[in-house]
């Protein structure tokens, strides 16, 4: 797995985290994850997705991905299809208004803490961008 991996462009944390995921399925379950039936995986993902309901998800996303890894890994195409597929949040950018912006730059009473401002500003230029 360790080599597909690396082929693949993933990184060595990657592989720790489908690694670990798909270990505690097989223990679990008493057997490899690829050996499953479609109905026993759902019910896997659902107690995680209960089990584990953060903000990210980041524990069930690790299982799924971790399971189309190695189902692709092992040709095993039509347990790939019937994972869900997991949406992604799209977030638009903070963007100060003019008024927030007069008041950022005018609340540090050093020129040193100006300075520091100024310069974080530069390094996101997406915040000078006004309504």
């Amino acid at each position: 797995m360790q080599q597909k991996v690396s082929i693949t462009g993933k990184s060595r944390s990657t592989l720790t985290g489908y690694s670990t995921h798909l270990a505690k399925m097989a223990l679990h379950f008493g057997c490899l994850p690829t050996d499953l039936d479609t109905d026993q995986i759902n019910d896997y993902l659902y107690m995680v997705q209960q089990q584990h309901p953060t903000l990210s998800d980041s524990y069930f996303k690790f299982t799924v991905y971790g399971l189309r890894f190695a189902f692709r890994m092992l040709g095993l195409k039509d347990k790939h299809i019937e994972l869900p597929s997991i949406k992604h949040e799209k977030k638009l950018p903070v963007v100060l208004s003019r008024e927030e912006m007069k008041r950022l730059l005018k609340a540090p009473k050093l020129l040193k803490h100006r300075i520091l401002t100024l310069s974080a500003l530069w390094l996101r230029p997406a915040l000078f961008r006004g309504p």
